[in-house]
């Protein structure tokens, strides 16, 4: 696959001047344009961040409500189809094969055709600051766009025609909520924004009962069937950082010894992709306790719910299994040691965050880019920040979350 940061520098060097020859020749033509009066085809696009998909579902069933007739696409890389079809809300999905240039290229001006045969006439830009899904719908010839628009980017607003408000004081469920609102009441004000973000709760889902079956069959071959279960999600996207977003490895294994020793009877199983597999078994070493084990690189990302289901606790970094959780509303507690859970906490009804209070947090936000923090490229910088979280504060969380789950008060332990 494409080195994720060799992709941001192409979307921010070359999107730049794409997007702004784009603006141009938009002005020029826009009277020449005709559109329909009515809205039949739309298409969402999302690239970055499993988890940014599962917290667009809201907005995606607001969507439906908004044009009830409406056929809804969905433009996404293909790493995101298992996701696409959990979800179930859209009427078909294209993806984007970003394994090589020649595929990245080759599927994208596939889609492009394809939706230009179509005659989409709406899309809905879920990115905050990439260039591509712009780039994509001119290719897609799509008549009217709807984004969000940053200052520093002066040319995005020639190109939307319906220009959002990027708030990072809200979460962006909310954030992406507000853009359908936007494009249903036409209020730049925002005034009833609140009651409309209510209609709309956090997604949820039924996991099959084949996926249930296969993790217990998982965990009954690690010697752990019928116990509860403690989920620890020590990884994090490689598309962002992923330096500075983690904690040392022992801290994991710590708190892992910790939650055993609040209750002996649990297991803690640690889990990962196929290719985080050897950063997990750096942590995890059952000969030396099995009542901690990996199963990273085991369970599809169904069997991955079942496991979340089956948890009385899950603590993730901030990445999509963190909001996988949220999905099956496992009780979650949510480690952020690069940016601000304000923007991107866990959606349990059961949920706290960890996040060092400090004024450099968030490293990286869409204002910058997400590229540079202090002038300094993110990968020259190391965990610090997370080494100033301790195992302690963490442990804190995880017993609150513990006992709201078990209906008890919250008093320290289980």
């Amino acid at each position: 696959m494409f080195d994720v940061r060799v992709m941001r520098w192409i979307d921010n060097h070359v999107g730049n001047l794409i997007c702004s020859i784009i603006a141009l020749g938009w002005v020029v033509t826009r009277p020449l344009r005709r559109r329909r009066s009515t809205v039949e085809r739309i298409v969402v696009m999302k690239f970055f961040g499993l988890g940014s998909i599962v917290v667009s579902a809201p907005a995606l069933r607001a969507l439906r409500d908004a044009y009830p007739d409406a056929e809804l696409h969905f433009v996404t890389f293909r790493s995101n189809r298992e996701i696409l079809e959990l979800l179930g809300l859209t009427d078909r999905s294209w993806f984007i094969d970003p394994s090589s240039p020649r595929a990245f290229v080759s599927s994208t001006l596939s889609v492009a055709r394809g939706l230009r045969r179509l005659g989409i006439d709406l899309v809905i830009d879920l990115e905050f600051f990439a260039k591509f899904p712009l780039v994509l719908a001119a290719l897609a010839g799509i008549p009217r766009k709807a984004g969000f628009y940053l200052v520093q980017e002066p040319w995005r607003r020639r190109l939307l025609d319906v220009p959002g408000s990027y708030n990072h004081y809200f979460h962006t469920r909310d954030i992406f909520l507000s853009l359908v609102y936007l494009l249903s009441t036409g209020d730049l004000y925002y005034l009833d924004f609140d009651a409309f973000r209510r209609r709309y709760g956090d997604e949820r889902t039924v996991v099959p009962r084949d996926a249930h079956d296969r993790v217990q069959e998982v965990l009954a071959d690690r010697g752990i069937d019928g116990r509860r279960l403690v989920v620890v999600n020590p990884n994090t996207s490689p598309d962002l950082a992923p330096e500075i977003r983690k904690w040392p490895p022992a801290r994991y294994r710590e708190l892992a010894v910790r939650l055993l020793d609040d209750d002996p009877d649990c297991r803690v199983v640690f889990i990962g992709t196929g290719g985080e597999a050897a950063y997990v078994s750096s942590i995890v070493d059952p000969a030396d306790d099995p009542r901690m084990v990996s199963v990273a690189g085991e369970l599809s990302l169904r069997e991955l719910l079942a496991l979340f289901a089956a948890a009385s606790l899950v603590v993730s970094n901030d990445s999509g299994p963190m909001h996988l959780a949220g999905l099956v509303d496992a009780p979650v507690v949510g480690l952020f040691f690069a940016d601000t859970p304000v923007v991107y906490g866990p959606r349990a009804s059961r949920s706290a965050s960890v996040a060092p209070a400090l004024y450099s947090l968030p490293l990286f936000t869409v204002y910058n880019g997400k590229d540079v923090v202090a002038g300094r490229p993110v990968e020259d910088l190391d965990n610090t920040v997370a080494k100033s979280v301790s195992v302690a504060d963490v442990l804190e969380r995880c017993r609150e979350v513990r006992s709201l789950a078990a209906g008890a008060p919250v008093d320290g332990r289980p």
